[in-house]
């Protein structure tokens, strides 16, 4: 029983720590009234080369601009992409059997004003998938994971763009 009237107690200094030291949730309203998603619709995405990277690039327009991108954008967002396939599971007569899927991006959040970088970095996504004997499936398996890795991407890079956003 006296766990439970600790509990409201440890829980109100939790908070009381966490605002002291300047905590802020990412995608909270600050006092100006401005909040991260409304700065994340203002990202204006450059191209991304090869398959990978408009699945990438789609994945973070749904994320950063769901109501559809603005005609004037604030910030410039480039990445660049590089992949690597490597096979794990070998077989007696040293063939393949699972192979890993690395991708890796390169991003630079600018503001456009006065092309400040706002935060830039390198994040990475891996996948793996099954090398069977049917070509046609294991084309679809690999294809499979460099979609779930674009994926991950997409939101990792989200997630970057929401700090460098913030941290402003």
């Amino acid at each position: 029983m006296r766990l439970r009237a600790v509990l409201p107690v440890l829980a109100l200094v939790a908070l009381t720590t966490l605002n002291a030291c300047g905590f802020r949730p990412l995608y909270a309203t600050d006092s100006s009234g401005q909040s991260t998603a409304s700065d994340m619709a203002q990202v204006d995405i450059a191209l991304i080369n090869d398959r990978v990277g408009q699945v990438t690039r789609n994945a973070l327009l749904e994320t950063l601009t769901p109501r559809g991108q603005v005609s004037n954008p604030l910030y410039d967002l480039t990445v660049t992409l590089t992949e690597a396939t490597s096979g794990q599971g070998f077989t007696k007569d040293n063939e393949a059997t699972i192979s890993d899927y690395l991708v890796t991006a390169q991003y630079q959040l600018t503001r456009k004003s006065d092309s400040k970088v706002l935060r830039k970095g390198t994040v990475r996504a891996r996948t793996s998938f099954n090398i069977v004997d049917s070509d046609f499936a294991s084309i679809e398996a690999e294809d499979a994971a460099r979609t779930d890795a674009s994926k991950q991407l997409a939101q990792q890079l989200a997630n970057q763009v929401a700090i460098g956003l913030r941290s402003q």
